[in-house]
């Protein structure tokens, strides 16, 4: 068997009892080619973890018992790895580690960084005591979570950040610690990637020191406690006036006219949606003369959506009818032409493939096409044909925390029709739940491509929407900038906004409000 072009030695605290997160972390690299784990090492013992808060450790047991979505350890891969000591200098000779991955929380301190071709490779989402990394962004009041992976060298006296990611807030600090660890995965395994094949790291505005986190003092613990308890009782709340029929949280359509990088939403006619209802995700068609607008439609009743469409008339939808509604949940319901027929391509993760709809009667007869990414969770899916050549920008987690908003994936397609698709090697080309979810279709502009995202932060979902102006996209390199931030400050009681479609001069886009009321 060849030896990996890539060689790891992998830092843990308990080698014979790894988390989930990291054996899952392991089966993925196990499936790359030119990446290998050639041996796991514990780390010492004198620097294992700290002496943190008790009053935190005790909280913090609490919210793990009480179900902070934890990971069940089980045989894979990692049983199969040599294990090694950090201190056995001919052993780590022999195996020549092109990269030390330190996952114990000692972030890479005592470890030789001269061993290592690459250094030793850190994340901050693990810390040597339990929850810190989950604890920092709800004390400190953050619209996100960061995870930062570092690398210690011997070029350099301090750590130095190899890629960052956000991703949105769980209020439960088990939880966000949970959540972060989770998403670290894609984070490394995409960085191990991008080095084995030589290509250049990802370009950033941005400077991030390493900082080692601090345990809480009880003072901080207690404030943490105090908020806790508060958004309990808020979405306890939520739970009830669902039951009052007062819609929280609840979607709407909003239209106008105009630039979509220039107009203002708080101008915008809103449509109105049934009691118990709401509309999102709104996409623009044109029929002859008529403008017609399809839509997720939410029942709050079922929690379910499904598609319905309307005809534009007077700033509101008329006629409007169910169009697809095949029993599990749809929305997003992107529609494009192909070979002069018309076809949806709605989002329907709940069947874990993305699905081809081909319109038999306009707007409301659909038969299923074909499918793709079977297996899959794809949210949000866009197709968008960029210099000559088709692309596929998608929403995926393979986490188990199935958040959708934090990774953009692409994929080069042979045609509409999803027959071949190849992965970008560097997925997810954007890690960031304030810009990665696709919000919209892509639209062209004085030879410059937009893609509307969501800003999912400040812990709510759909809370912004970002125009995401694409400056590079080939099979090397992805990078793409906002030209437009809208934030749902613009009209009161908005705590949302996050989806907009463009046809001609006509904006349609989709508002969030606390409460909608019982229509």
């Amino acid at each position: 068997m060849a030896h990996p072009t890539l060689r790891i030695i992998l830092v843990l605290a308990d080698p014979d009892a790894p988390p989930g997160w990291v054996i899952r972390l392991i089966e993925r690299i196990s499936g790359q080619n030119g990446i290998g784990i050639c041996a796991i090492a514990a780390v010492a013992a004198a620097r294992r973890r700290k002496k943190d808060n008790f009053l935190f450790r005790l909280l913090y047991g609490l919210e793990l018992a009480a179900g902070a979505t934890p990971v069940a350890s089980a045989d894979g891969p990692a049983n199969d790895i040599p294990r090694i000591a950090l201190d056995d200098d001919k052993a780590l000779d022999s195996l020549a580690p092109d990269v030390i991955l330190d996952l114990s929380g000692n972030h890479g301190a005592g470890i030789p960084v001269a061993v290592a071709r690459h250094g030793v490779w850190f994340t901050d989402a693990v810390a040597n005591a339990p929850g810190l990394a989950g604890l920092l962004p709800l004390l400190e009041g953050r619209p996100v979570s960061s995870i930062n992976l570092f690398r210690r060298s011997h070029a350099q006296a301090l750590p130095d950040l190899i890629a960052s990611a956000a991703v949105n807030i769980k209020f439960v600090a088990a939880r966000n610690q949970r959540f972060l660890e989770e998403k670290s995965v894609s984070l490394i395994l995409r960085e191990l990637k991008r080095l084995a094949r030589g290509l250049p790291a990802a370009p950033s505005n941005e400077t991030v020191l390493f900082v080692a986190p601090r345990p809480p003092g009880t003072r901080e613990t207690l404030t943490y406690l105090g908020r806790l308890l508060g958004e309990l009782a808020t979405r306890a709340w939520q739970k009830f006036a669902v039951k009052l029929g007062l819609r929280p949280g609840m979607f709407c359509i909003n239209l106008i006219e105009g630039d979509p990088q220039k107009f203002n939403p708080a101008l915008a006619e809103a449509v109105s949606s049934p009691a118990n209802c709401y509309y999102a995700d709104p996409f623009l068609w044109p029929d002859g003369e008529d403008i017609w607008c399809f839509f997720e439609s939410f029942d709050y009743r079922t929690g379910l959506g499904y598609i319905s469409a309307g005809r534009i008339e007077n700033g509101q939808l008329e006629n409007v009818r169910v169009v697809l509604s095949p029993g599990y949940h749809l929305s997003f319901p992107f529609l494009f032409e192909h070979d002069g027929q018309l076809f949806m391509m709605p989002e329907s993760c709940a069947s874990r493939r993305i699905e081809l709809w081909r319109c038999t009667s306009f707007p409301d007869g659909w038969e299923l096409h074909r499918t793709a990414l079977e297996g899959t969770n794809p949210s949000d899916s866009t197709l968008a044909k960029i210099n000559e050549q088709w692309w596929l920008f998608t929403n995926i987690s393979d986490d188990p925390f199935t958040d959708m908003s934090s990774e953009l994936h692409l994929f080069r397609a042979d045609s509409p029709m999803l027959e071949k698709l190849e992965p970008h090697p560097l997925n997810p080309v954007v890690f960031d739940s304030r810009c990665a979810r696709n919000a919209g279709r892509i639209w062209q502009r004085d030879g410059v491509y937009y893609r509307p995202a969501q800003d999912n932060s400040h812990g709510t979902y759909g809370y912004g929407l970002q125009l995401m102006r694409i400056d590079e996209l080939t099979m090397e390199r992805y990078s793409e900038s906002s030209a437009r931030h809208i934030t749902p400050g613009f009209k009161r009681g908005i705590i949302g906004c996050h989806h907009i479609d463009i046809l001609d001069n006509r904006i349609v886009f989709d508002v969030r409000h606390r409460y909608g009321g019982r229509g």
